[in-house]
């Protein structure tokens, strides 16, 4: 029971050892209990009575149970959270870590550093004072930090006795903590290296082994009677880290070997360290002989049948077998482009001589019978090398089958999860996503529920990289659905943000694959294969999306951001990239702005907002004069402007771009811009010209002489584009541009013919003008039907090279019209609508070719022809109906309308028809 604060331990019957302990000075003290210190410390100045009672007393706390403690504890209201933390040190100082620290944890310590309150009713305890006089209490930071170790002391002692590894790493999650808190404001005094040690070893059994490595040093440094104990540790998590240092962990080794007191069994334990050390650097004699040596040290013990004995044997064979498969892979050739699957490269079973094959056949009949001797743990390595073996040997199949059965052996350890993944590599290498789905599932679930495997944070790390590149080869075999599908399914252990990026890239490429296939021969996306591709890009924009929200406060948020943006940009979708492109912008780093300028330039465009696009465009132009960014900003720019009916702005951007002397006609920017400008012209040209028509003869001159300069400038452009990139998509565009150009650079002189102040010679002199201008326009739609029948025959056209067929054909045929050139017109209108018949363009074929007709003084074929239209008009199906109007002037009751009105005005004409007529 507790009296005024003094401890005092009852059996039944009678008080012992009236004692209390208390932290002062980084040490305990036993003090008696009328405050003078116990002649427990220092023995030499007390007797050996004292001594002996105070490790009594000691021993006693020890039997007496941790329930009855806390019982006896709880029923004093007068003890403080000092009372209970001298206690706990107590225990610990007995070798009661568990308890100790059960004990501390109860306590809660003041939030300030001032003395604690007394109980309410309690006459305030005196502070005790050394023999200067001053006060003997500790800081309130000492006694934290004393709490922290004594948590963490009694979390890793706890960890100690589970016996799963899982059960291990949930009590050590919590042990840490309280031990780095402790180490970060100082070990208590003289507990500075058992502090390193326990949390050296917990940063160990953790996976986490550069932290391990540095704690490990510093308790062996701190004492070194823990040099034995530690070294190997320490040089296994050298060994370990992420940038291993073999060299001196071997060194660290060699140390321990050399130390006399080992036994047999210690020694070969250490030996097959640096054996494994010695096979991965690639040291194989010296690996042999060490092989050998231990063999031939413990055959006695193996004789007499001990367990360690029987295992250090079963491992020495393994860690044999593992040499020569080891020294087979380094003698393979490097290949550029290798891909490694479970630790083999592909193109090894082609590298490897007969001699090396036969070996490893062999090697194989040993390991067989290991699996069958050996225990469960060593069967399963024993595997493992076997299926390494096999893919050496090129046994694929079978190497699988092992795999698989290492990975479905019970309990579920190490050796499960590594022969789960070399599965998984090896199924994905041969496009089996399904499969790679199933196993990467059973995976999961072993990984979440098994308390026998040790999930360090190392494999940890080691998982998310191998299925990292699992899924990445996946996706270069086009196992989209597969490669979503498992993202999903690893989410748990991937963490969301990272599954959710996994699953933008494989949208992401599942789009651009569709496009791939769509695309035909002159680089046009059938709009199935568009819209389709559409939808993947907006899967990955909103896959990194949700990634980049959950990554908000990490470096990541960023760039993932930017891959949101982009994908939903290449997916159409505007208006989300637009919303994104606001926190882009707020958040990247300035030199790395205007690409998101131009995006969110790009992306208002889209919305139909050119003068917010102008806006953002104009900033990137301005702000970043030197940034390669400025070209596409320009073209975007003009678009914008163009769209905005700033005809002047949108030139002035694209000639920037074609004068600024950096681009190159190669360039992707010069390119587009030259094409643009082509078309700009072009557009504002037909549009004068169109408006001019509309004008009395005198005005209608003076416009078109106005608009003669621009109109002669985008000729030049336009035939610039198709000599520098004839055959391309948009350059076939350009040459039918450039025909309908030259029609409109006829107007001119044509309208000056009709004016009544020129001469006839004049007059003739324009006329030949308007010839050689409709001459030229002729030429060049011909040449545009010739070069796309050439290529029909070759390829499917395009959706767009269709177009420009069609056109081309109908501006021929118009051409030949206006140049009077009546019986020719007729016949072309005749073959383009038998080339369309049963489709609309026939429509306006049959109705051109009954003008013709008509002019040559046929009337009644004329007639004929038209009605011949309206039989047409009937038999074309109804899946044209949506295409009417794109290809011709009316939808499909318009035509029906205008065909019966001039029916009619036929039957007026000449009186009803018959009925063999109809």
């Amino acid at each position: 029971m507790l009296v005024s604060g003094k401890i005092c331990y009852w059996s039944r019957n009678y008080p012992v050892f009236p004692y209390l302990t208390r932290w002062r000075h980084g040490r305990f003290e036993f003090m008696a209990t009328d405050g003078t210190p116990s002649p427990a410390e220092p023995v030499a100045k007390s007797g050996p009575s004292l001594a002996a009672a105070a490790a009594g007393a000691a021993t006693l706390a020890t039997i007496v149970s941790f329930g009855y403690l806390f019982s006896v504890w709880g029923s004093s209201s007068n003890i403080s959270a000092l009372d209970t933390l001298r206690l706990a040190s107590a225990q610990y100082v007995s070798g009661n870590l568990v308890v100790a620290g059960e004990l501390a944890s109860s306590v809660t310590l003041p939030s300030s550093n001032e003395d604690e309150e007394p109980a309410e009713g309690e006459e305030p305890e005196p502070v005790e004072s050394d023999e200067d006089g001053e006060p003997e209490e500790d800081s309130q930071e000492s006694w934290v930090v004393l709490q922290d170790f004594l948590i963490g002391a009694g979390l890793y002692e706890k960890s100690t006795k589970e016996v799963l590894p899982a059960d291990r790493r949930d009590v050590l999650e919590k042990a840490i903590p309280a031990l780095e808190k402790s180490r970060d404001a100082g070990f208590p005094e003289g507990r500075s290296a058992a502090g390193h040690r326990m949390l050296g070893l917990s940063y160990y059994e953790m996976g986490q082994y550069d932290e391990a490595t540095e704690s490990l040093d510093r308790a062996i440094k701190g004492d070194l009677t823990y040099r034995t104990e530690l070294t190997p540790v320490l040089a296994t998590a050298r060994a370990r880290r992420p940038i291993n240092e073999l060299g001196q962990a071997i060194t660290e080794i060699d140390q321990v070997l050399a130390l006399e007191s080992l036994d047999t069994q210690k020694r070969t334990e250490t030996e097959l360290l640096k054996i494994k050390w010695l096979i991965e650097l690639g040291r194989f004699d010296e690996a042999k002989k060490m092989i050998e040596a231990a063999r031939e040290r413990i055959q006695p013990e193996v004789g007499l049948q001990k367990g360690w004995a029987l295992k250090a044997n079963d491992e020495l064979a393994i860690t044999d077998a593992q040499m020569t498969v080891r020294k087979t892979l380094l003698a393979l050739r490097p290949i550029p482009g290798d891909i490694v699957v479970a630790g083999v490269p592909t193109s090894a079973p082609k590298q490897i001589t007969a001699a090396q094959r036969t070996e490893l056949i062999n090697l194989l009949k040993v390991l067989g019978e290991m699996q069958r001797e050996a225990d469960p743990k060593l069967a399963a390595q024993a595997q493992i090398i076997g299926a390494h073996a096999m893919l050496l040997a090129g046994e694929r199949d079978l190497a699988l089958a092992e795999l698989t059965l290492v990975r479905q052996q019970r309990p579920f350890r190490d050796e499960g999860l590594e022969g789960g993944m070399s599965e998984m590599e090896l199924l994905a290498d041969m496009g089996l996503g399904d499969e790679v789905l199933q196993t990467a599932t059973y995976l999961s679930r072993e990984i979440a529920q098994s308390r026998h495997l040790n999930f360090t944070k190392r494999r940890e790390e080691e998982f998310r990289s191998r299925v990292r590149s699992i899924l990445e080869r996946l996706r270069g075999l086009e196992e989209y659905e597969a490669t979503i599908a498992i993202a999903d399914t690893v989410a748990g252990l991937f963490g969301k943000a990272e599954s959710e990026i996994e699953k933008g890239a494989a949208y992401r490429d599942w789009g651009e694959s569709i496009l791939k296939a769509g695309r035909d021969a002159v680089g046009d996306v059938s709009r199935p294969s568009f819209e389709a591709a559409r939808a993947k890009f907006r899967g990955a924009g909103d896959a990194f999306g949700f990634a980049a929200e959950e990554q908000f406060n990490t470096d990541a948020y960023v760039p993932t951001l930017w891959s949101a943006i982009d994908a939903y940009q290449r997916g159409r979708h505007f208006s989300k990239s637009a919303i994104l492109l606001k926190r882009y912008l707020r958040y990247e780093d300035r030199m790395r702005q205007p690409r998101g300028l131009v995006a969110h330039g790009r992306a208002l465009l889209a919305e139909g907002k050119p003068i917010d696009a102008m806006k953002s465009l104009e900033t990137c132009i301005a702000e970043f004069p030197r940034d390669p960014m400025r070209y596409e900003a320009r073209l975007l720019a003009a678009q914008a402007a163009a769209d905005a009916k700033d005809g002047e702005t949108a030139k002035a951007f694209l000639e920037a771009n074609l004068n600024d002397g950096q681009l190159t006609p190669q360039s992707p920017i010069w390119r587009d811009s030259l094409y643009t400008l082509g078309e700009l012209l072009y557009a504002e040209s037909d549009l004068a010209i169109l408006q001019a028509m509309e004008m009395e003869l005198d005005e209608r001159i003076e416009k078109l002489d106005d608009t003669d300069p621009m109109l002669n400038e985008a000729l030049r452009r336009l035939n610039e584009a198709v000599e520098r990139y004839w055959p391309s998509p948009r350059a076939q565009a350009s040459a039918y541009l450039l025909a309908r150009g030259q029609l409109l650079a006829a107007k001119h002189p044509e309208a000056e013919v009709l004016s009544d102040s020129l001469l006839e010679p004049a007059k003739r002199d324009l006329r030949q003008k308007v010839s050689r201008y409709r001459q030229a326009g002729l030429d060049q739609f011909s040449a545009l039907v010739r070069f796309m029948d050439v290529r029909e025959r070759e390829v499917d056209l395009s959706e767009k090279q269709k177009a420009i067929l069609r056109n081309s054909l109908l501006g021929q045929a118009d051409t030949l019209k206006a140049m009077a050139r009546y019986t020719e017109a007729a016949d072309a209108y005749r073959e383009m609508s038998l080339r369309y018949m049963n489709e609309p363009p026939a429509l306006e074929a049959l109705l051109g070719q009954a003008r013709m007709v008509r002019l040559l003084g046929r009337e009644k074929e004329a007639n004929l022809i038209v009605s011949q239209a309206a039989v047409v008009l009937n038999r074309i199906s109804d899946e044209w109906d949506e295409q009417f109007e794109e290809m011709t002037r009316f939808d499909r009751p318009g035509w029906k309308k205008y065909l019966d009105w001039m029916t009619s005005r036929f039957d007026q004409a000449t009186g009803p028809r018959s009925a063999l007529q109809r």
